[in-house]
């Protein structure tokens, strides 16, 4: 379970709040589009797990024009975003939308050509990010690839005081406020867990998939691409 309040006023936010807190969010999306681009262009089943408020949404529907999506959103007031983008984008028969988690879904595994996961592990303990990426990878296809973005904090440079100071400097310049900026901090392993690299390079190996390949890293933002060999 996570510790923000999608169905409150941090998901009334949302598209405010993700771009103060995840360096280099719309590149994340944008990357992440071309890549599901140039390795599943013909995609036909595609998952998106907590996709928010959707905004990755018209990347894919371009990037994979055969596709069809199942979205998966917990969230109440998330998945009517969800609802808003999909009609505003004119693509419901694209597009099939369930209110619920990942671990309630009941997939058949290699069931997708593409899983897309942006900004969700890391609100899970790491036990639980385990479970969901171990679940995640089992339902790609041959061929198939997951799009995995994080906060993640690079082995050996959590506490890194040049880089707090830097992320920090970035925060005040966009326009928050110190009370605010300690609270912000201070929710790191407690609200917001680090997604370890190394977590992902194991579950992919032991999935029998090809070593993730690192899209973009901004600060303690990551974007990873994962494949699963298609014979």
């Amino acid at each position: 379970m996570s510790g923000l309040d999608f169905d409150g006023d941090y998901g009334r936010q949302y598209r405010q709040r993700i771009r103060l807190s995840i360096p280099a969010y719309d590149a994340v999306l944008e990357l992440g589009a071309a890549a599901l681009a140039a390795k599943t262009p013909t995609a036909r089943q595609v998952l998106v797990v907590g996709p928010g408020a959707a905004e990755e949404l018209p990347g894919l529907l371009q990037a994979m024009p055969m596709a069809r999506f199942t979205l998966l959103e917990p969230s109440g007031q998330m998945a009517e975003f969800c609802r808003q983008q999909i009609a505003s984008l004119h693509a419901i028969s694209r597009c099939s939308l369930q209110q619920q988690s990942l671990a309630g879904s009941g997939f058949d595994p290699e069931g997708f050509d593409a899983v897309v996961c942006h900004h969700v592990l890391h609100l899970l303990p790491p036990q639980q990010q385990q479970q969901d990426l171990a679940s995640m990878l089992s339902q790609l296809a041959p061929g198939g690839c997951l799009l995995l973005s994080s906060y993640s904090e690079p082995s050996g440079q959590e506490n890194d005081p040049s880089l707090l100071e830097i992320i920090k400097a970035r925060l005040r310049m966009l326009g928050m406020d110190e009370a605010t900026l300690e609270l912000f901090l201070s929710g790191r392993n407690k609200v917001v867990f680090s997604l370890a690299e190394e977590l992902i390079q194991q579950q992919a190996q032991a999935s029998g998939c090809a070593p993730p390949q690192v899209l973009l890293r901004a600060m303690f933002n990551g974007l990873w691409l994962i494949q699963r060999p298609a014979t």
